[in-house]
């Protein structure tokens, strides 16, 4: 008995001394979290069809795998507020650019309008109804040219008739002043016969 006893021992030193071995150092402070995973899965030792893990590595990947998650969701946090700050400056830029798109189209439609009699018109319809005014307008001229000399000519006329009417008067009255005079020397001869 003696003798089972001591090999039990010594099978199970041996048996022991195996297991001390087999245990490899695992450094769980390098790395990320899958090969953290990974390494723990790898240098834990084996007990049948079972892995076999240290109590403190667990949790001390259970630490830092909450770590990680705390961290990641701080940053997702983060994010969501940078996402958010510049969501809200977009669309206050988007609303800028449609002010400034406004005002451009604004300025263009001016640039391409003018103001007249208190409306704006489109530069062609501009032209063209300046171009009418300005026909009419030298119509007018013409017009008042042709009945300017037509009623120059007329007055030219109606001078040179009242010259030849004035002149023809001058002549009937000077005829008449000489047939006056003519007949007062008669009238006188004849009253100087009567009283002889």
């Amino acid at each position: 008995m003696k003798k089972l006893l001591l090999s039990l021992v010594l099978v199970m030193s041996f048996n022991l001394q195996g297991q001390k071995n087999n245990t490899k150092k695992i450094d769980l402070n390098k790395g990320n979290i899958a090969e953290k995973f990974d390494q723990l899965y790898q240098k834990s030792s084996n007990y049948k069809q079972y892995k076999v893990v240290e109590h403190q590595l667990i949790k001390k990947l259970k630490k830092q795998v909450l770590d990680s998650l705390q961290k990641e969701k701080s940053i997702i946090a983060e994010n969501r507020k940078k996402i958010a700050a510049l969501e809200a400056q977009t669309k206050k830029l988007e609303k800028e650019l449609q002010t400034a798109q406004n005002k451009v189209s604004a300025l263009s439609d001016e640039k391409d309008s003018i103001g007249f009699w208190g409306s704006q018109i489109e530069k062609g319809k501009y032209k063209l109804i300046i171009g009418f005014i300005i026909l009419a307008l030298l119509l007018g001229l013409f017009y008042f040219i042709y009945a300017f000399k037509n009623s120059h000519q007329i007055t030219k006329a109606a001078k040179e008739n009242l010259e030849k009417l004035e002149e023809e008067y001058q002549n009937f009255r000077a005829n008449a002043l000489e047939r006056e005079q003519l007949l007062k020397r008669q009238l006188l001869d004849e009253q100087k016969k009567s009283q002889a």
